[in-house]
């Protein structure tokens, strides 16, 4: 028995493999087929035409060629290098800042802010207004799924149907828990974390590194409308802990209802749907050699995005990895130490708060001023989980009171641990420079 290594490029879940080895399997002469990451390991007979394993993966969609198969292993690279993640991961972190920098357009900060006013309609709008914070985030996802080249518009209205399905019955078990449960802080950093992890293990199998799939047994019913892996992804996307999904949830969980709570997610959800939706169907005029670019970037999004959320899941349990480094205080803003206090005052930007510095044992009167145009529904609740402090704020004056008794660099968040600054608690602040 002969065999044959075939790299196979376009592959993004357990699905695909299973369509490529049925595929593989009618090629004269193959005996068995099985995947290592995203190569094909063929047994055959006789002689293999590589011209017909060329035809058959193509035919569905994915892409090889005969420079991309081998008698030997060690000749096969995975499907996305670490070099080529490095590449496209700078150039989308180089223009996230750039845009920042030069625009002040912060993606993961246009968030509404919502709360026990807003109405049920005007949630609907909420989701239209916020579904290009939708797109940046669950964008890889959507594009991964949705893609092609049969123009097949199944795949993304099943996976919106997903989303809408688990938006819709989370938000009923939500407003239903409404009136007894709220949403501990560590809990949903746990939750956080452990999206942040599958998120990572979904990246790295899409990369072709590791090959993992979890067994989930639907109910028949949901076993008809489900799609081939759509639907199931979209249904497992609904439940990533994104910021207006969060906000949702605080705001379902305020109905302590079950038809509002599920009512008040669906509206939302919906909301998103038209943009989410016109980008998956867009994806599918795209070429092969174009939809396996946007398969690596996707790739990469979904990478950088799980150590994203990753971040935020420890600076909730109050776990800054940044700790460890000096921090420089030239930009800090210092504390005017009064009669029996300190205070510290400064305006809310859009992008978040300020690093500042304070003195030990001394009480201190954090004065942040916010206009209604700067508060977010990010930036509009603080977080000092070092001195047990929790803060909403509102439009004007809000004053945060604590006591620091201890020093050291600290960090402070808004609710949901997107938007991050230092407190550093000194001895003496005069003798600071």
């Amino acid at each position: 028995m002969k065999k044959i290594y075939v790299k196979i490029d376009g592959i993004t879940c357990e699905h695909c493999k299973s369509k490529l080895t049925k595929a593989l399997l009618k090629v004269e002469n193959v005996e068995s087929v099985s995947f290592q990451g995203h190569i094909a390991e063929l047994f055959y007979k006789n002689k293999i035409s590589k011209k017909e394993i060329e035809k058959k993966v193509k035919a569905l969609d994915y892409y090889t060629d005969e420079k991309m198969m081998s008698a030997k292993r060690n000749n096969i690279k995975n499907n996305i290098s670490w070099m080529e993640v490095a590449k496209i991961g700078g150039i989308l972190i180089l223009l996230a800042f750039s845009l920042n920098y030069l625009f002040g357009f912060n993606i993961f900060n246009m968030i509404p802010v919502i709360d026990s006013k807003t109405t049920l309609a005007m949630l609907f709008v909420t989701g239209l207004l916020t579904s290009i914070h939708c797109v940046s985030m669950c964008g890889a996802i959507n594009l991964a799924v949705s893609s092609s080249k049969n123009k097949n518009y199944k795949k993304p209205i099943f996976y919106n149907l997903g989303r809408l399905t688990s938006y819709t019955v989370l938000g009923g078990m939500i407003g239903l828990l409404g009136s007894i449960f709220k949403i501990n802080i560590y809990f949903q950093s746990f939750v956080i974390i452990v999206a942040s992890v599958c998120m990572f293990i979904m990246a790295l199998n899409m990369m072709g590194v590791i090959s993992f799939t979890p067994k989930i047994k639907w109910p028949k019913w949901m076993k008809k409308i489900r799609g081939k892996g759509p639907f199931t992804i979209g249904l497992l996307n609904g439940l990533m802990p994104c910021g207006p999904l969060q906000a949702m949830q605080v705001y379902a969980l305020s109905t302590g209802s079950f038809f509002y709570g599920a009512a008040s997610m669906f509206l939302f959800c919906l909301g998103t749907i038209p943009l989410m939706l016109f980008v998956g169907i867009l994806s599918n005029f795209l070429n092969q050699k174009n939809r396996i670019i946007l398969n690596k970037i996707s790739t990469v999004l979904i990478l950088l995005l799980s150590l994203v959320m990753l971040n935020r899941g420890l600076l909730g349990m109050g776990v800054d990895l940044s700790v460890p480094f000096k921090p420089n205080t030239d930009g800090y803003l210092k504390s005017e130490i009064k009669e029996n206090y300190q205070e510290v005052k400064f305006d809310l930007s859009y992008s978040g708060y300020k690093d500042i510095v304070i003195q030990k044992d001394v009480p201190v009167k954090m004065i942040i001023h916010a206009d209604q145009t700067s508060l977010t529904g990010c930036n509009n609740a603080i977080k000092i989980n070092a001195f047990k402090v929790e803060k909403s704020l509102v439009s004007g004056d809000n004053v945060i009171e604590f006591t620091p008794n201890k020093t050291g660099n600290y960090t402070y968040t808004c609710w949901m641990g997107m938007l991050k600054n230092n407190i550093l608690v000194v001895d003496d602040i005069k003798a600071l420079k």
